[in-house]
């Protein structure tokens, strides 16, 4: 077992499955205690599990997190500051996406609220015990933003919803809110960056009916493992560059330019005031 990250404590929003899993056990088998804040408690037990059944002196706990839900999200803030007096590396890798337009316990379409609010309310939550000097935090965003737009008058997708529509904007969500973020960070040791993991078979795909089924089997024909998907969050976690990086995007562990709409600092600050007002936040 490396020790490199000994000392170290990273907590991943759902670290149970696919990419999450894979980057959970490898940091844990560099020394570090992970933290898996996971929607479904018996599966975060179950991953802890097959972690430490791979590493045996690994430091595993578990949180119960629905980034769908801004209640849940509060609650899951509120433990993880009362159990853990430092966070040194918060990964920001739970997503999904939907085929069809539902909506989150607050109302809100559900791909938006997981992917972009949930992750914006805890990390602003738990910004209080990340470590000032030398802390990170990495948001798992994807390549679909390129093709994402904000939908500034429709954000919740009431008109013509579709999975890929709801998925890029959310994405692009994820980038906006990297940068924003590390622009607000500045000046403290708090490094920030958003990330492209590689096109990955992972479980963000529903599989409820059979087109739904059909759909997720035909595009994994295309998708790379969760391995390699997990390979630029693993080196950004535990790497020089994730620690220097200031809002940057990266790809294949190298530094990526993202769309010209991630780059646009207007729609960053947009961004931020409305997700602040959404989630009631005073970020």
């Amino acid at each position: 077992m490396s020790d490199s990250m000994t000392g170290k404590t990273v907590l991943i929003t759902g670290g149970n499955s696919g990419i999450g899993l894979v980057t959970a056990t490898a940091l844990a088998g560099m020394g570090a205690k992970v933290i898996l804040a996971c929607r479904r408690q018996d599966a975060a037990e179950a991953a802890a599990a097959q972690i430490r059944g791979r590493h045996p002196a690994a430091q595993v706990e578990t949180v119960r997190l629905d980034l769908a839900s801004l209640n849940s999200v509060r609650s899951a803030a509120a433990n993880v500051r009362e159990r853990f007096n430092r966070i040194d590396i918060l990964i920001n890798n739970a997503g999904m996406a939907n085929v069809s337009r539902e909506t989150s316990a607050d109302g809100f379409e559900l791909t938006f609220a997981t992917n972009h609010l949930g992750p914006f309310l805890f990390t602003h939550l738990l910004q209080s015990v990340i470590n000032p000097d030398s802390g990170r935090i990495i948001n798992v965003a994807s390549e679909a933003h390129r093709m994402g737009r904000m939908h500034w008058e429709d954000l919740q997708l009431q008109k013509g919803y579709w999975v890929m529509k709801a998925y890029a904007q959310s994405k692009l969500a994820n980038i906006l809110f990297s940068r924003e973020l590390a622009r607000r960070l500045a000046g403290t040791g708090i490094a920030v960056s958003a990330l492209h993991p590689g096109a990955v078979s992972t479980s963000i795909w529903p599989e409820n009916t059979w087109y739904e089924r059909a759909f997720s089997r035909i595009l994994k024909l295309f998708l790379i493992s969760p391995e390699k998907g997990a390979r630029t969050t693993i080196w950004l976690a535990s790497g020089l560059e994730g620690g220097r990086s200031r809002g940057d995007y990266f790809e294949k562990c190298a530094p990526r330019k993202p769309a010209a709409r991630a780059r646009d600092v207007a729609a960053q600050e947009r961004l931020w005031d409305i997700s602040a007002a959404l989630t009631g936040t005073d970020a």
